[in-house]
């Protein structure tokens, strides 16, 4: 028999409608580091980052998707998909259905969501009424699922690191119903110095030591505002780098003659779409000077590197030795090569990206063995009691670095 005064409770809310109580939330900051290699904590001065460390959770290193690039690993982070699932499967790529080409330069091609498979971590908690904010994070400037952040910028590269950070407590310190509990924060110095001077330069160190302190400036002002232990915070990369050589040079140009293919991406992972009625040609041609790269038909693609099942994969890939550069003679000539990239391989353990968590969500001073970044989304979820969409992670392989005693 219910009770009067239950019954009443049930009428009145039926008669004006209850309000599903939200469940606590700390709020989650995710934070990439482009370009940071595990080793380098050992090559140069990192105070805050040794600080957090200690009392976080770090990892040996974090296992990229293939290829180990910067927009299909940071979309894979937020999705937990593999590559061949999100179909972000490079920064340079073209969709027969779509008839055109993604590059990073093509912010039409950026913001277009067409582009963006799976679902990132900031659509999944919108969609559930958790409010978030992108400080810059690759396909964040796209509606996807019809969703954008609450919050998102257009990249801007010349926004200072520190006005970026300053950002971060501005919306933690919100009062309204805009304040979010997801907040991304992207720094591409150091990957921009590897690329430029190679990944163990002092130019590129200097740079993950200047981050660092754009790292003391925001856990300094979450103290200040006595948030300091009441935010999760996830400091990740997306790859890691390796110095070239003009001693390591293979001429695409001396294998095969160019006009027979559409060179659609270009060394470390070059993705070859042949004329009509030229593809065993080409493939054949490669594979009988196949030194120092690896050639694949579409159908042949490794498995274990979950890429070759999408319709921008063309027919043909071949994938560089690590440190060794595929170009043209005359490309070559013009241009030289880099300093340093990656892309390769995600076995190699140069490749890696780097991966810290810290917060009160979290284990302190505990240190971990590598794991595949696709797990990160399952864990993001859990942390911000979001019911996670479809994906290829885990939940299980992070769950033990969590704070059982909360």
């Amino acid at each position: 028999m219910i009770r009067t005064p239950l019954l009443l409770g049930i009428l009145f809310c039926f008669i004006i409608g209850c309000k599903e109580e939200q469940p606590q939330r700390t709020p989650l900051i995710l934070i990439s580091i482009d370009g940071l290699k595990p080793s380098y904590m050992d090559m140069t001065d990192t105070p805050v980052l040794d600080s957090l460390i200690a009392r976080g959770v770090y990892a040996e290193s974090m296992i990229p998707v293939f290829p180990t690039s910067t927009f299909p690993n940071h979309y894979s982070l937020v999705t937990g998909l593999y590559t061949e699932n999100t179909g972000v499967i490079s920064n340079t790529m073209f969709d027969p259905e779509i008839g055109r080409f993604f590059r990073l330069s093509d912010r039409s091609a950026v913001s277009d969501g067409r582009w963006y498979g799976g679902e990132p971590i900031w659509v999944t908690a919108e969609k559930q009424d958790v409010r978030t904010a992108t400080m810059f994070w690759p396909g964040s400037e796209a509606e996807i699922k019809g969703v954008r952040p609450t919050r998102h910028f257009t990249y801007d590269g010349s926004l200072s690191y520190e006005a970026r950070a300053d950002s971060v407590i501005s919306w933690l310190t919100l009062e309204d119903d805009s304040h979010p509990d997801f907040i991304t924060l992207y720094f591409s110095r150091v990957d921009s110095r590897g690329h430029a001077h190679g990944p163990y330069a002092d130019e590129t160190l200097e740079a993950l030591t200047y981050v660092d302190g754009v790292l003391g400036r925001l856990v300094q002002s979450l103290e200040d505002e006595g948030l300091w232990g009441n935010v999760n915070m996830l400091i990740t990369s997306d790859h890691g780098m390796i110095d070239l050589s003009d001693d390591r040079l293979t001429f695409l140009d001396h294998i095969i003659d160019l006009d027979d293919v559409t060179v659609i991406n270009w060394s470390p992972v070059v993705m070859l779409q042949p004329l009509e009625g030229r593809k065993m040609e080409v493939y054949e041609q490669l594979k009988a000077a196949e030194e120092n790269y690896r050639v694949f038909l579409k159908e042949d693609l490794p498995e274990r590197w979950r890429f070759g099942n999408h319709v921008r994969v063309p027919d043909i890939v071949m994938v560089a030795d690590l440190g060794w550069t595929i170009t043209s003679e005359s490309f070559y000539n013009r241009r030289g090569i880099l300093g340093g990239t990656h892309g390769y391989d995600n076995k190699y353990d140069d490749m890696h990206a780097y991966f810290l968590a810290v917060g009160p969500d979290f284990n302190r001073g505990e240190i971990i063995e590598a794991f595949e970044v696709i797990h990160i989304y399952e864990l993001m979820a859990y942390l911000l009691n979001l019911a996670p969409a479809e994906n290829d992670g885990d939940l299980n392989v992070l769950k033990p670095i969590l704070n059982t005693s909360r």
